[in-house]
């Protein structure tokens, strides 16, 4: 189980991220310095000698109806957060607060029951389907197991579920591998739809899809929000494709986050030079923008999240690096209007982008 909130500090971090502006009611997730590590052993006794620091105290929260971006290269930590959140990983420490209670604290039985509440759609298409099971079971096989529809009840639902995600009733006799990449993360959408729940975290839903699928299904994720006031958690490592769905963005760094905004304040004034490098990568379709734009290449690789570098984790390639950042971790500070960032040189004068 975890344990309790690391630092006065930090659970004071969490409670301004909520802020008073906000009723408790709008709140359908909040998370409190989120950790999550992993040992690494070593010897003949195989004995714990470190720990990968995959998620390192993460604070935010969710409104009911929104979606929240969560983006970042590979191995930031995004994926563990999602996981962690829904408990299909342990925490090492911190909270996660769902509709106000602490997810960690639960029971088997209360975890069993939350479980409806909370779902996921997996990044790969091809490989989180069951390829010996009917497109029927695989949808309709978690409303047997919560006891909400067996028999001719359960292959109605399914059937129903099945045109709602824009595919046909008579697909649910058939296997996974008679359909193509954007057929079966449709499946998985309606699998993960199948308990009505009100928050689907979204695992890179899109990046193992074609281009001209990728904005069939994104359309299809705003349609169901739409329908049925789904809460979105949608984890991605493209900034453009977060921009098109997404209310707000956080981007993590080795397991930090280090800035959180309103979508369009944070493509128009990037304060953490991370964004902002992220940000100078999106192709922009008008050659004129696009040739005056300054493109900004990060030097050096990731640092190992088994041992971060001291002070700010992102020091070793910023550009903008002084003699601070080196030595003290930078607070995850409110510059104003819910912009968070984690940059001892924040706020500064920074023009982002607007194209849509």
């Amino acid at each position: 189980m975890a344990e309790q909130v690391s630092s006065p500090a930090a659970a004071e971090t969490a409670a301004s991220l909520v802020g008073e502006s906000y009723d408790p009611e709008e709140i359908l997730v909040n998370v409190v310095d989120l950790k999550k590590y992993f040992p690494i052993t070593g010897g003949v006794l195989s004995r714990v000698i470190g720990h990968v620091k995959a998620v390192d105290g993460v604070s935010f929260f969710v409104r009911r109806g929104e979606t929240l971006g969560l983006v970042g290269e590979s191995g930031c930590g995004k994926t563990t957060t999602g996981r962690v959140i829904l408990r299909l990983l342990e925490p090492t420490a911190g909270r996660v607060e769902f509709e106000g209670r602490n997810i960690f604290e639960l029971s088997r039985e209360q975890l069993r029951r939350m479980r409806r509440e909370m779902q996921i759609i997996f990044q790969d298409p091809y490989a989180s389907l069951n390829p010996r099971m009917t497109v029927g079971d695989i949808i309709g096989e978690p409303l047997e197991i919560h006891g909400i529809a067996r028999g001719a009840e359960r292959d109605r639902r399914v059937r129903e579920l099945l045109e709602v995600v824009g595919l046909s009733s008579h697909h649910m006799r058939r296997y996974p591998h008679e359909f193509s990449g954007g057929q079966r993360q449709r499946i998985g959408i309606a699998r993960a739809l199948a308990l009505n729940p009100k928050l689907i975290v979204c695992d890179e839903p899109v990046s193992a899809l074609d281009v001209s699928i990728q904005s069939q299904v994104l359309n299809l994720l705003e349609e169901l929000q739409d329908e049925f006031g789904l809460t979105y958690l949608f984890i991605a490592h493209d900034l453009s494709v977060v921009k098109h769905i997404s209310d707000r963005i956080g981007v993590m760094y080795l397991g930090k986050m280090v800035e959180l905004a309103d979508e369009d304040e944070l493509f128009r004034s990037p304060q953490h030079p991370y964004t902002e490098a992220l940000l100078s990568a999106i192709p922009i379709p008008d050659p004129a923008v696009q040739r005056e734009r300054e493109r900004i290449v990060l030097t050096g690789d990731v640092p190992s999240p088994a041992n971060p570098p001291k002070g700010c984790r992102f020091h070793t390639r910023c550009p903008l690096a002084e003699p601070i950042c080196r030595e003290v971790e930078p607070e995850f500070k409110d510059l104003g209007g819910g912009h968070w960032v984690a940059c001892h040189m924040a706020p500064r004068q920074v023009t982002g982008i607007t194209a849509g």
